[in-house]
Protein backbone atom coordinates (compact mmCIF):
# COMPACT_ATOMS: atom_id res chain seq x y z
CA UNK A 1 0.00 0.00 0.00
CA UNK A 2 1.42 3.70 -0.26
CA UNK A 3 1.98 5.65 2.58
CA UNK A 4 3.38 8.98 3.96
CA UNK A 5 6.47 7.94 5.71
CA UNK A 6 8.50 10.41 7.89
CA UNK A 7 11.98 9.83 8.33
CA UNK A 8 13.18 12.65 10.21
CA UNK A 9 11.66 16.30 10.09
CA UNK A 10 10.81 17.30 6.67
CA UNK A 11 11.79 14.09 5.27
CA UNK A 12 8.71 12.71 3.99
CA UNK A 13 8.15 10.51 1.01
CA UNK A 14 5.38 8.75 -0.13
CA UNK A 15 6.34 4.94 -0.26
CA UNK A 16 5.25 1.05 -1.17
CA UNK A 17 4.72 -0.41 2.58
CA UNK A 18 3.12 -3.55 3.73
CA UNK A 19 -0.21 -3.48 3.95
CA UNK A 20 -1.95 -2.95 7.77
CA UNK A 21 -2.78 -6.65 9.06
CA UNK A 22 -6.08 -7.60 10.72
CA UNK A 23 -5.36 -8.71 14.57
CA UNK A 24 -7.61 -9.35 17.37
CA UNK A 25 -9.65 -6.82 18.29
CA UNK A 26 -8.83 -4.96 15.44
CA UNK A 27 -9.94 -3.65 12.22
CA UNK A 28 -8.56 -2.64 8.93
CA UNK A 29 -9.84 0.28 7.49
CA UNK A 30 -9.17 1.80 4.05
CA UNK A 31 -8.47 5.62 4.42
CA UNK A 32 -10.54 7.89 2.28
CA UNK A 33 -9.63 11.17 4.02
CA UNK A 34 -7.30 12.37 6.42
CA UNK A 35 -7.41 16.02 7.51
CA UNK A 36 -4.10 18.11 8.28
CA UNK A 37 -3.44 19.19 11.96
CA UNK A 38 -1.25 21.45 13.76
CA UNK A 39 0.02 18.10 15.56
CA UNK A 40 0.67 16.61 11.62
CA UNK A 41 2.97 19.92 10.87
CA UNK A 42 4.87 20.09 13.83
CA UNK A 43 5.85 16.28 14.12
CA UNK A 44 6.80 17.29 10.22
CA UNK A 45 9.00 20.11 11.43
CA UNK A 46 10.46 18.30 14.04
CA UNK A 47 8.76 20.66 16.76
CA UNK A 48 6.84 18.09 18.03
CA UNK A 49 9.21 14.75 19.17
CA UNK A 50 8.17 11.28 18.21
CA UNK A 51 9.42 8.02 20.05
CA UNK A 52 10.89 6.61 16.49
CA UNK A 53 11.54 7.08 13.43
CA UNK A 54 10.15 6.59 10.49
CA UNK A 55 6.81 6.67 11.24
CA UNK A 56 3.21 6.91 9.01
CA UNK A 57 1.78 10.17 9.47
CA UNK A 58 -1.82 11.75 9.71
CA UNK A 59 -4.62 10.89 12.26
CA UNK A 60 -7.68 13.00 11.48
CA UNK A 61 -8.96 10.25 9.73
CA UNK A 62 -12.46 8.69 7.95
CA UNK A 63 -12.46 5.51 5.92
CA UNK A 64 -14.53 1.95 5.24
CA UNK A 65 -13.87 -1.00 6.91
CA UNK A 66 -12.65 -3.75 4.65
CA UNK A 67 -11.35 -6.58 7.46
CA UNK A 68 -12.93 -7.10 10.66
CA UNK A 69 -10.31 -9.51 13.16
CA UNK A 70 -11.49 -12.05 15.79
CA UNK A 71 -13.04 -10.74 18.30
CA UNK A 72 -14.71 -8.17 17.06
CA UNK A 73 -18.35 -7.69 17.42
CA UNK A 74 -19.64 -4.26 16.73
CA UNK A 75 -18.61 -3.57 12.99
CA UNK A 76 -18.49 -5.42 9.79
CA UNK A 77 -17.09 -4.62 6.24
CA UNK A 78 -18.47 -2.02 4.81
CA UNK A 79 -18.87 0.19 8.04
CA UNK A 80 -18.15 4.32 7.26
CA UNK A 81 -15.99 5.18 10.37
CA UNK A 82 -14.35 8.11 12.00
CA UNK A 83 -11.27 7.56 13.64
CA UNK A 84 -10.55 7.95 17.25
CA UNK A 85 -7.30 9.58 16.96
CA UNK A 86 -6.03 9.08 20.89
CA UNK A 87 -4.40 5.84 21.53
CA UNK A 88 -6.13 4.17 25.19
CA UNK A 89 -4.81 1.26 27.23
CA UNK A 90 -8.68 0.60 28.54
CA UNK A 91 -6.99 -0.85 31.67
CA UNK A 92 -6.33 2.03 33.87
CA UNK A 93 -7.55 4.15 36.56
CA UNK A 94 -8.59 7.01 33.81
CA UNK A 95 -10.19 4.33 30.89
CA UNK A 96 -12.03 2.64 33.69
CA UNK A 97 -13.59 6.49 34.84
CA UNK A 98 -13.95 6.84 30.65
CA UNK A 99 -11.21 9.57 30.88
CA UNK A 100 -9.41 7.37 28.19
CA UNK A 101 -8.15 11.16 26.86
CA UNK A 102 -6.09 11.16 29.99
CA UNK A 103 -4.92 7.68 29.68
CA UNK A 104 -0.86 7.95 30.82
CA UNK A 105 -0.12 4.68 28.43
CA UNK A 106 -2.03 6.07 25.47
CA UNK A 107 -0.47 8.12 22.12
CA UNK A 108 -1.56 9.62 18.92
CA UNK A 109 -1.66 7.87 15.27
CA UNK A 110 0.75 9.48 13.15
CA UNK A 111 2.80 9.91 16.57
CA UNK A 112 3.48 6.81 18.71
CA UNK A 113 2.22 4.58 16.17
CA UNK A 114 1.59 4.43 12.66
CA UNK A 115 -1.28 6.88 11.04
CA UNK A 116 -3.37 7.32 8.48
CA UNK A 117 -1.32 9.30 5.22
CA UNK A 118 -1.78 5.38 3.96
CA UNK A 119 -4.73 3.73 1.78
CA UNK A 120 -5.35 1.39 4.89
CA UNK A 121 -4.83 1.28 8.30
CA UNK A 122 -5.28 -1.48 11.18
CA UNK A 123 -6.75 0.50 14.52
CA UNK A 124 -8.68 -1.18 17.51
CA UNK A 125 -12.20 -1.68 17.06
CA UNK A 126 -12.67 0.90 19.61
CA UNK A 127 -11.21 3.62 18.06
CA UNK A 128 -14.01 3.61 16.05
CA UNK A 129 -17.05 5.90 15.39
CA UNK A 130 -19.77 4.91 12.77
CA UNK A 131 -20.81 7.97 10.29
CA UNK A 132 -23.82 7.96 8.21
CA UNK A 133 -24.13 8.46 4.82
CA UNK A 134 -25.32 11.88 5.08
CA UNK A 135 -21.90 12.99 5.94
CA UNK A 136 -19.00 12.86 3.44
CA UNK A 137 -15.61 11.02 4.28
CA UNK A 138 -14.11 14.70 3.54
CA UNK A 139 -16.46 16.47 6.02
CA UNK A 140 -15.88 13.52 8.22
CA UNK A 141 -12.48 14.64 8.96
CA UNK A 142 -13.88 17.44 11.18
CA UNK A 143 -15.94 15.45 13.45
CA UNK A 144 -12.12 15.10 14.96
CA UNK A 145 -11.93 18.84 15.59
CA UNK A 146 -15.81 19.03 16.73
CA UNK A 147 -15.56 16.45 19.30
CA UNK A 148 -12.51 18.13 20.94
CA UNK A 149 -14.79 21.05 21.75
CA UNK A 150 -17.93 18.86 22.64
CA UNK A 151 -15.34 17.88 25.29
CA UNK A 152 -14.42 21.42 26.41
CA UNK A 153 -17.47 22.64 26.52
CA UNK A 154 -18.37 19.85 29.35
CA UNK A 155 -16.48 21.59 31.73
CA UNK A 156 -17.79 25.13 30.70
CA UNK A 157 -21.66 24.78 31.39
CA UNK A 158 -22.73 27.43 28.98
CA UNK A 159 -26.39 28.87 29.60
CA UNK A 160 -28.92 30.76 27.34
CA UNK A 161 -27.70 34.27 28.10
CA UNK A 162 -24.21 33.64 28.44
CA UNK A 163 -21.97 36.41 26.94
CA UNK A 164 -19.47 34.80 25.26
CA UNK A 165 -16.27 35.75 23.66
CA UNK A 166 -13.90 33.08 21.52
CA UNK A 167 -10.65 34.64 20.51
CA UNK A 168 -9.29 32.92 17.32
CA UNK A 169 -11.17 31.70 14.64
CA UNK A 170 -9.22 28.94 13.02
CA UNK A 171 -10.98 25.72 12.57
CA UNK A 172 -11.57 24.97 15.84
CA UNK A 173 -12.35 28.10 16.42
CA UNK A 174 -15.28 28.52 14.14
CA UNK A 175 -16.83 25.25 15.83
CA UNK A 176 -16.43 27.25 19.17
CA UNK A 177 -18.05 29.66 18.43
CA UNK A 178 -20.87 27.94 16.55
CA UNK A 179 -21.84 25.49 19.90
CA UNK A 180 -21.41 29.03 21.74
CA UNK A 181 -23.95 30.14 19.56
CA UNK A 182 -26.15 27.06 19.44
CA UNK A 183 -25.61 26.65 23.44
CA UNK A 184 -27.88 29.79 23.62
CA UNK A 185 -24.74 32.25 24.69
CA UNK A 186 -26.11 35.55 23.48
CA UNK A 187 -23.75 37.32 22.26
CA UNK A 188 -21.03 35.61 21.23
CA UNK A 189 -17.91 37.36 20.11
CA UNK A 190 -15.72 36.38 17.48
CA UNK A 191 -12.23 37.70 17.30
CA UNK A 192 -9.71 37.55 14.69
CA UNK A 193 -7.56 39.79 12.13
CA UNK A 194 -8.73 37.46 9.37
CA UNK A 195 -12.01 39.23 7.57
CA UNK A 196 -12.80 36.10 5.59
CA UNK A 197 -12.96 33.78 8.94
CA UNK A 198 -14.89 37.14 10.61
CA UNK A 199 -17.24 36.48 7.79
CA UNK A 200 -18.11 32.96 8.56
CA UNK A 201 -18.18 33.56 12.05
CA UNK A 202 -20.91 36.10 11.60
CA UNK A 203 -22.88 33.56 9.51
CA UNK A 204 -22.47 31.01 12.59
CA UNK A 205 -24.10 33.90 14.38
CA UNK A 206 -21.14 35.86 16.42
CA UNK A 207 -21.12 39.26 16.76
CA UNK A 208 -17.84 39.39 15.04
CA UNK A 209 -14.83 41.65 16.04
CA UNK A 210 -11.42 42.83 14.09
CA UNK A 211 -8.38 42.29 15.87
CA UNK A 212 -6.24 44.19 13.44
CA UNK A 213 -8.87 47.50 13.65
CA UNK A 214 -9.56 47.06 17.17
CA UNK A 215 -8.47 46.70 20.50
CA UNK A 216 -10.31 42.73 21.55
CA UNK A 217 -10.56 43.78 24.71
CA UNK A 218 -11.68 47.03 24.51
CA UNK A 219 -14.47 46.29 22.07
CA UNK A 220 -15.94 43.25 24.21
CA UNK A 221 -16.03 45.85 27.32
CA UNK A 222 -17.61 48.22 25.53
CA UNK A 223 -20.25 45.64 24.26
CA UNK A 224 -20.67 44.31 27.83
CA UNK A 225 -20.97 48.01 29.64
CA UNK A 226 -17.80 47.85 30.74
CA UNK A 227 -18.77 44.24 32.60
CA UNK A 228 -16.81 42.00 30.35
CA UNK A 229 -17.67 38.21 28.99
CA UNK A 230 -18.75 35.67 31.61
CA UNK A 231 -16.61 33.26 29.21
CA UNK A 232 -13.98 33.75 27.47
CA UNK A 233 -12.25 30.99 25.38
CA UNK A 234 -8.78 31.13 24.03
CA UNK A 235 -8.97 29.15 20.47
CA UNK A 236 -4.45 30.42 19.97
CA UNK A 237 -2.36 29.00 22.64
CA UNK A 238 -0.24 31.87 23.08
CA UNK A 239 0.66 34.06 25.17
CA UNK A 240 -0.59 37.20 23.89
CA UNK A 241 -4.41 35.88 23.63
CA UNK A 242 -4.89 34.53 26.82
CA UNK A 243 -3.81 37.56 28.36
CA UNK A 244 -6.54 38.90 26.31
CA UNK A 245 -9.00 36.01 26.88
CA UNK A 246 -8.10 37.02 30.57
CA UNK A 247 -8.40 40.43 30.67
CA UNK A 248 -11.41 40.88 28.53
CA UNK A 249 -13.56 38.04 31.35
CA UNK A 250 -16.03 39.70 34.02
CA UNK A 251 -14.99 39.64 37.68
CA UNK A 252 -15.94 36.05 38.55
CA UNK A 253 -15.57 34.92 35.10
CA UNK A 254 -14.32 31.60 33.02
CA UNK A 255 -11.79 31.40 30.56
CA UNK A 256 -11.19 28.13 28.77
CA UNK A 257 -7.75 27.53 27.97
CA UNK A 258 -8.94 25.48 24.69
CA UNK A 259 -5.64 26.42 22.10
CA UNK A 260 -2.63 24.09 23.07
CA UNK A 261 -0.44 26.66 24.52
CA UNK A 262 3.38 26.54 25.05
CA UNK A 263 4.90 24.90 28.50
CA UNK A 264 5.85 28.65 29.36
CA UNK A 265 3.57 31.37 29.00
CA UNK A 266 5.31 34.62 28.92
CA UNK A 267 3.24 37.95 30.56
CA UNK A 268 0.93 35.39 32.32
CA UNK A 269 -1.60 37.64 34.46
CA UNK A 270 -1.24 35.65 37.72
CA UNK A 271 -2.37 38.66 39.98
CA UNK A 272 -5.83 38.54 37.85
CA UNK A 273 -6.39 34.86 38.91
CA UNK A 274 -6.53 37.07 42.43
CA UNK A 275 -8.19 40.12 41.80
CA UNK A 276 -10.92 39.19 39.54
CA UNK A 277 -11.34 35.46 40.73
CA UNK A 278 -11.05 33.74 37.46
CA UNK A 279 -11.42 30.22 37.10
CA UNK A 280 -8.83 29.18 33.92
CA UNK A 281 -9.88 25.46 32.78
CA UNK A 282 -8.09 23.16 30.35
CA UNK A 283 -9.31 20.41 27.72
CA UNK A 284 -7.47 17.99 25.92
CA UNK A 285 -8.48 15.57 23.12
CA UNK A 286 -11.57 13.96 23.13
CA UNK A 287 -13.82 10.77 24.19
CA UNK A 288 -15.98 8.67 22.31
CA UNK A 289 -19.24 9.97 23.38
CA UNK A 290 -17.91 13.29 22.04
CA UNK A 291 -18.05 11.45 18.49
CA UNK A 292 -21.18 10.53 19.31
CA UNK A 293 -22.37 14.13 20.16
CA UNK A 294 -20.70 15.90 17.45
CA UNK A 295 -22.44 13.54 14.46
CA UNK A 296 -25.93 14.71 16.14
CA UNK A 297 -24.85 18.34 15.73
CA UNK A 298 -24.02 17.61 12.42
CA UNK A 299 -27.04 15.68 11.52
CA UNK A 300 -29.52 17.93 12.97
CA UNK A 301 -28.09 20.25 10.32
CA UNK A 302 -26.99 23.11 13.38
CA UNK A 303 -23.44 22.62 12.28
CA UNK A 304 -21.84 22.91 8.91
CA UNK A 305 -18.65 20.93 9.01
CA UNK A 306 -18.74 21.83 4.93
CA UNK A 307 -17.67 25.23 5.10
CA UNK A 308 -14.32 24.76 6.81
CA UNK A 309 -12.66 22.61 4.30
CA UNK A 310 -10.85 25.22 2.21
CA UNK A 311 -7.97 23.19 0.61
CA UNK A 312 -7.96 19.78 -1.14
CA UNK A 313 -4.71 17.27 -2.09
CA UNK A 314 -4.21 13.67 -2.79
CA UNK A 315 -1.90 11.33 -1.06
CA UNK A 316 1.04 11.80 -3.63
CA UNK A 317 1.24 15.08 -2.71
CA UNK A 318 0.82 14.73 0.95
CA UNK A 319 4.24 16.87 1.57
CA UNK A 320 2.80 19.39 -0.23
CA UNK A 321 0.23 20.09 2.23
CA UNK A 322 2.27 19.75 4.89
CA UNK A 323 4.46 22.10 3.18
CA UNK A 324 1.70 24.41 2.77
CA UNK A 325 0.29 24.40 6.21
CA UNK A 326 3.61 25.05 7.62
CA UNK A 327 4.70 27.95 5.87
CA UNK A 328 1.45 29.65 5.17
CA UNK A 329 -0.44 29.26 8.84
CA UNK A 330 -3.42 30.96 9.20
CA UNK A 331 -3.93 31.54 5.46
CA UNK A 332 -6.70 28.44 5.31
CA UNK A 333 -8.93 26.04 7.58
CA UNK A 334 -9.42 22.96 6.62
CA UNK A 335 -6.58 20.82 4.08
CA UNK A 336 -7.50 17.49 3.15
CA UNK A 337 -5.50 14.58 2.15
CA UNK A 338 -8.25 12.67 -0.01
CA UNK A 339 -7.11 9.06 -0.62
Amino acid sequence: MKAAVLRRPYALTVEDVPRSMVRPGYVVVNVKATAVCGTDVAIYNGKISVPRLPVIQGHESTGRIVEVGPDVADFKVGDRVVLNSLIFCRHCAYCYAGKVNLCPNGGLMGREMDGAFAEYVAVPDCNCIKIPDSISYEDGTSLIALATVFRSHEKINITPGDTVAVIGQGAAGLLQTRLSVISGADPVFAVTRSRWKLDIAEKFGARIISAGEVDPVSAVKEATGGLGVDLAIESVGSSATLRQAMDMVRLGGTVLLFGIAPAGMDNFNGYAMYFKEIKIIGSKGMVPKDFHMAIKAVESGKIDLHTLITHRFDLDHVKDALDWVDKRPGDGLRVVVNI
